[in-house]
């Protein structure tokens, strides 16, 4: 299943095993994990035993995101997904670094935001990132989203206690803006 809108610059299509070498090529890159508290020095095994865990998961939903041309840039997902409250971490990341800041992660998060609250039938999509992390506090207000909290000293990462910023979007709101980025909902789902 593929999820895509018309206009979009990418889709999203579910991680495959067979994604681990393109992973590889960023997934130890400091600059491109710098932002996840988790990532680096993963061994090639490692990453062949996420996949498997993500591709078996219940409660997780992960995407290669490509070009329109099959061209693999990174991940996207819906990652601890409680379905009794039908809510979903969101995650992204653009391994690529020749397509940072090109408004991809937006593209591919609003994908998200349509199949989460679309297909999958979800109330609330909730993301975190640092607090220092700019870029993805615009996203998210780009996106819609609302300010939940500051969780302080959440993470500890390469040394330091660093705070984080949770931001949330129901599937009301997103309903209000869906239209304006050309998603339509009764009943019409992003293409799969």
């Amino acid at each position: 299943m593929t999820i895509t809108y018309p206009g979009q610059r990418i889709h999203l299509r579910p991680i495959r095993v067979d994604d681990v070498d393109a992973i590889m090529t960023w997934v130890n890159d400091p600059e491109v994990v710098r932002n996840f508290a988790t990532m680096g020095n993963i061994t090639r095994e490692q990453e062949v035993a996420f996949l498997e865990r993500m591709i078996a998961s219940e409660t997780d939903r992960l995407y290669a995101i490509e070009t329109l041309e099959g061209q693999y840039l990174g991940n996207a997902g819906i990652h601890k997904i409680w379905w009794p409250a039908r809510n979903g971490r969101l995650g992204i990341v653009i391994g690529d670094k020749a397509h940072h800041g090109r408004g991809l992660a937006q593209e591919a998060l609003r994908l998200l935001l349509a199949h989460g609250f679309g297909e999958l039938g979800l109330h609330k999509l909730w993301m975190v990132h640092y607090a220092t992390n700019g870029r993805m506090h615009h996203i998210a207000g780009k996106l819609g989203m609302r300010e939940e909290g500051r969780l302080r000293d959440e993470y500890f990462h390469q040394g330091a206690f660093h705070d984080m910023v949770r931001h949330a979007i129901l599937e009301e709101e997103y309903r209000e803006l869906a239209t304006s980025w050309g998603h339509v909902h009764d009943g019409d789902q992003a293409r799969s």
